[in-house]
């Protein structure tokens, strides 16, 4: 209801909404009984192919028909105008007496009669008169069509200009953001950060709650309001102050802001949602530069090098000092320490076995960059012979075992492998059991991955007997990334920090018996241990997923927002949220409020979905209509503030006139996104936001940045909205070549037509006109002409 509330609101005031039907529901019910007789007359298939048609063909509307004339009135001709005279020649110039003779001879008046003759004849043949840019209504009126396909194209027509208005104030609906960068969201790519999942648009479906959605749009908003959640089983959760999640009735959704410690929210995973494909490993080892390879890049001797870098006078000083600059990094001068180093075997995904590996260096194990090694201790044997044996198998590495103080120590010395470890899974080095993370690949990894991964690094950190099972940490981070693909499988656990600084995860009841059979530990002693507590207890409670607030923080910070099909709800960090911040807005406050009618989002509409390598519409309507609101509260605008060149008396510009919610209001009324765009996109809100026009590259094969120059930047979002981003065609002749073709043209404005589509157009709008079709157009700056008869285009070229 919230939705349809701001939607009404919208196309109540704005002028372009003014000359809608407002009885379209009871139109559209008559249209589906029409569309019913027809097909009780003539075939369900044959209507339905027919629609179809119709459909292929409804953007060739003209959207502002309903507020502009296209046809010009006759001009009355002024006194004082060159040209003809009622009561003087055809195409006579004025002259004086003396000079008329030269100035009009008499072959000069015959030609420009015989000119003016020829174009008034083609103007009585051309048909229409001027070109028409509604092509439906043209095909309506004229094309030879049954009663039944007039009425379905009228139908069709009618309801495309009910919706053009829409396409064309889509910027004016914006979107809210809800979370911080780092936040963790279940998703069909594993568990990632909701940052990467907005800007690298990593995974299309996440979980809900209940079962899986399709992501559709994606929004940033800079420096908002937050508010950091902390519950009783230690989940944690920052969000925009006006975000949502799911309370314990599962039916109550309340703003961050709005909740207080006690209260009860509804707890969720990720439903068994896990990525299919394991990750690929594209390592390679580095290589060590040496003064050979110096000398060869600046092509001189070796002994020209040398005597270089003893400070004598060489030729191709530059290029010997620019070689060296690579040689003389520290990274590369500690490899040439190293004589020798042994080849490196490096697997190509990452799978069970490398999973068990990194659950045991993240567990109970070290690297030393200083060193050049890496190692497990342990007072299991059974887990320093697995650990030995996949360094061996993994990496084809030997590694020296030793029993030392009850412990057993495995060390692996090659610093090829503590390189890969660090760069391409981003683990710790030296004293940093505080800094320990899941490393990413892991975290997107299929399930059995991540299985083996969590089993190896129970083995060192986790305890197994009559409290359950029990993981001890001194990451936080790393505590919280368990718990969460705990709570994936199904696991519940409480999370909670120890005098000694030490974080413990626990995990008792049905819980820890879901992790017995989901999990379980590699160390015989430790599982015999777990399956004892889980077989010791008759009967489990049953669990609730459900938790209590604990504490509320505020600050600020950016936030990020995903919007998902039909729920428009999705699971992160273990809490249920909500992907709109309007719909909280009139349902929390019942009422609407100026910021409500300007601000409000269609964040939910699929049509608006944003595709990869289109503009965000969320992200520039509200951080325009902020920005709107902004410069008319401090008076930054008008005559003095558009002569002002200052950019720093601009930048610290406050009138306190406060007119921004006014204007915002007159903004609503009176634009569409092209004039929206075209008035107050500036240069500073350019800069501000950082805005660039980017194009393919022919050279490097890739999308790259083309230009950050404000000109083009708004030249070229207004050219991508003109006609509401399609083409613009119009009916040309209706008898071309006096064949009772019909000929369609193109109006090129910059952008040619997609070859495909521009093809099956064609066809469909042969199939409407029963005859030959030609659309005139050009492409890679040449005219041509396309035409179509009886299903088959063909081509030529033709005067644009």
């Amino acid at each position: 209801m919230a939705h349809v509330c701001a939607h009404v609101d919208f196309f109540k005031h704005n002028y372009f909404f003014s000359k809608t039907n407002r009885k379209m529901i009871d139109g559209m019910a008559n249209h589906a009984a029409r569309v019913r007789r027809h097909m009780a007359r003539h075939g369900q298939d044959v209507v339905e192919d027919y629609i179809d048609t119709c459909l292929s063909l409804e953007n060739l509307i003209d959207p502002m028909s309903a507020y502009i004339q296209r046809t010009a009135k006759p001009k009355a001709a002024l006194p004082d105008e060159l040209g003809d005279d009622e009561s003087g020649p055809v195409g006579k110039l004025r002259a004086k007496g003396y000079m008329d003779t030269f100035i009009n001879p008499p072959e000069y008046l015959e030609a420009q009669k015989k000119k003016k003759e020829d174009e008034a004849k083609k103007q009585k043949r051309r048909f229409p008169e001027h070109p028409q840019r509604d092509v439906l209504a043209f095909l309506i009126e004229h094309a030879p069509l049954d009663h039944w396909q007039r009425d379905v194209l009228e139908i069709v027509r009618d309801e495309a200009y009910y919706f053009a208005p829409q396409a064309m104030t889509k910027i004016m609906n914006e979107g809210w953001a809800c979370l911080r960068y780092d936040s963790l969201i279940f998703t069909n790519a594993g568990l990632v950060k909701m940052g990467d999942l907005v800007t690298n648009e990593i995974a299309d479906i996440v979980f809900d709650g209940d079962s899986t959605q399709r992501v559709y749009d994606r929004n940033i908003i800079r420096d908002h309001a937050t508010v950091t959640v902390k519950t009783r089983r230690g989940l944690e959760l920052c969000g925009s102050n006006n975000h949502r999640v799911l309370l314990s009735d599962g039916e109550t959704w309340k703003r961050l802001d709005e909740l207080a410690t006690g209260d009860h929210i509804k707890v969720s995973g990720g439903g068994d949602t896990w990525p299919e494909q394991q990750q690929r490993i594209d390592w390679q080892p580095h290589g060590h530069v040496t003064l050979f390879d110096v000398a060869k890049q600046a092509d001189v001797s070796l002994w020209t090098v040398i005597r270089h870098r003893s400070g004598g006078a060489t030729r191709r000083a530059e290029a010997i000092a620019e070689a060296l600059e690579t040689y003389e990094l520290p990274q590369n001068l500690s490899l040439a320490q190293v004589k020798r180093r042994a080849p490196l075997r490096v697997p190509k995904l990452v799978d069970a076995r490398v999973a068990a590996f990194l659950g045991y260096l993240v567990g109970d194990g070290h690297i030393s960059k200083v060193k050049r090694n890496l190692g497990l201790t342990t007072g299991d044997e059974p887990q320093a012979q697995h650990f030995h044996d996949l360094g061996h198998e993994l990496f084809g590495v030997l590694s020296t075992t030793k029993r030392e103080d009850n412990k057993w120590r495995v060390l692996l010395h090659s610093q090829h492998l503590t390189d890969f470890l660090i760069e391409f899974f981003g683990l710790t080095h030296g004293p940093s059991a505080r800094e320990k993370q899941i490393p990413e690949k892991i975290l997107r990894s299929p399930e059995p991955v991540v299985r083996a991964f969590l089993r190896a690094y129970f083995d060192c950190d986790g305890y197994a007997g009559e409290q359950g099972v029990i993981l001890s940490t001194m990451s936080d981070k790393l505590a919280e990334q368990t718990q969460l693909l705990l709570m994936n499988y199904g696991i519940l656990s409480r999370k909670r920090k120890q005098t000694d600084g030490c974080w413990h995860l626990h995990v008792t009841g049905a819980s820890a018996k879901v992790f017995a059979e989901r999990i379980g530990f590699g160390l015989e002693r430790k599982q015999k241990a777990l399956d004892e507590y889980v077989s010791s207890k008759q009967w489990f409670k049953k669990e609730t997923w459900d938790d209590e607030v604990v504490s509320l923080e505020h600050g600020r910070a950016d936030v990020y927002d995903i919007s998902v099909t039909e729920t428009h709800r999705y699971a992160a960090g273990g809490f249920i949220n909500h992907n709109s911040y309007w719909h909280s807005k009139i349902l929390t406050e019942k009422a609407l409020t100026a910021a409500e009618v300007i601000d409000y989002a269609d964040a939910n509409a699929g049509v608006l979905a944003t595709s990869p390598g289109r503009l965000n519409p969320y992200k520039l309507g509200i951080e325009l209509y902020r920005n709107i609101e902004d410069r008319w509260n401090k008076g930054q605008f008008g005559k003095e503030w558009d002569e002002c060149d200052s950019m720093d008396q601009k930048r610290n510009w406050d009138r306190r006139t406060g007119l921004g919610r006014k204007r915002i209001f007159e903004v609503r009324k009176l634009y569409n996104d092209i004039t929206f765009l075209d008035e107050f996109f500036t240069l500073e809100f350019c800069i501000e936001q950082k805005f660039y026009a980017f194009g393919f590259s022919e050279r490097s094969g890739n999308w790259e940045i083309m230009s950050r120059d404000f000109k083009k930047v708004k030249d070229q979002l207004l050219k991508n909205l003109t006609n509401r981003g399609q083409p613009a065609i119009v009916v040309e002749d209706g008898n071309f070549e006096n064949k009772s073709e019909l000929l369609l043209r193109h109006i090129h404005e910059g952008a040619d037509l997609d070859s495909g589509q521009a093809r099956d157009t064609l066809k469909n709008a042969s199939k409407v006109w029963t005859r030959p079709v030609n659309l005139l157009t050009r492409i890679e700056g040449k005219g041509k002409l396309l035409r179509c008869e009886d299903g088959n285009i063909s081509e030529r070229s033709a005067e644009y």
